[in-house]
C-alpha cells in the first residue's frame, strides 16, 4: 500500500483513498462515525452513475477533499491522465472522468 490520503463524508464518517499494489485506487471506510475502530474491507473504487464506472488502474497518486455540500471529490493521476470522481449520496460515487485541459 502506498501513502494514503483521508476525506471525511456528510454524515462525519472518514474514508481513506490509496493505490494498492496493483496501482488501482482503493478506499476504506468507518462503519459507524461513532465507532473509530471499525473500517470496511478495503474496495476498489468505482462508480455506479455517469462515467467510467470500472476501478481506475495504473494509478500513480490519489488525492482527496470534502467540499462544502459534504461531498467527497477524488482526483486521482496516471501517467497519461488526471481523472475525478465524487462521493454523490450515500454508498454512491459518480464514476471516473478524465480531466482535459
Amino acid at each position: 500500500m502506498e501513502d494514503y490520503v483521508i476525506a471525511t463524508n456528510s454524515d462525519n464518517r472518514v474514508e481513506a483513498f490509496y493505490i494498492d499494489e496493483n496501482a488501482t485506487v482503493m478506499h476504506t471506510w468507518q462503519v459507524s462515525p461513532s465507532n473509530k475502530t471499525v473500517w470496511s474491507k478495503p474496495n476498489a473504487l468505482f462508480g455506479t452513475a455517469p462515467g467510467s464506472n470500472g476501478p481506475l488502474t495504473n494509478a500513480t497518486r490519489v488525492e482527496a477533499t470534502t467540499d462544502t455540500s459534504g461531498q467527497i471529490q477524488v482526483v486521482a493521476y496516471t501517467r497519461e491522465n488526471k481523472y475525478f470522481t465524487c462521493y454523490q449520496t450515500p454508498g454512491n460515487w459518480n464514476g471516473w472522468f478524465e480531466i482535459t485541459q
